[in-house]
């Protein structure tokens, strides 16, 4: 499928994306009457959390291997929890969603 950036759904899209007055969606803002152009700034605070995101994206070799060693046990049928453990982990979410 090609879109050839005529008719209905492009001017639904420029619609859409706010650029109204650009010759194309995704063309570079134009200049104010002034000289001035839009810029955006991002701030420290937002800075860090695509940091603390691009983290938590990264894969975690002990959790993957974690998950693979209690999925065999799932599939070989020894997988076994206690009630207790089951218990403490309940409480331990709840206590941290309440601070949280």
């Amino acid at each position: 499928m090609q879109i050839s950036g005529h008719g209905k759904p492009d001017h639904l899209a420029r619609l859409l994306l706010g650029v109204q007055g650009a010759d194309a969606v995704g063309a570079k803002p134009k200049a104010q009457q002034d000289g001035r152009q839009d810029r955006v700034q991002i701030s420290d605070r937002a800075k860090e959390i695509q940091r603390i995101k691009s983290l938590a994206d990264q894969p975690d070799a002990a959790r993957e291997a974690r998950i693979e060693r209690i999925s065999r046990a799932v599939d070989d049928g020894t997988y076994s929890v206690s009630g207790k453990d089951v218990a403490d982990a309940l409480i331990r979410q709840t206590l941290s969603d309440a601070v949280l």
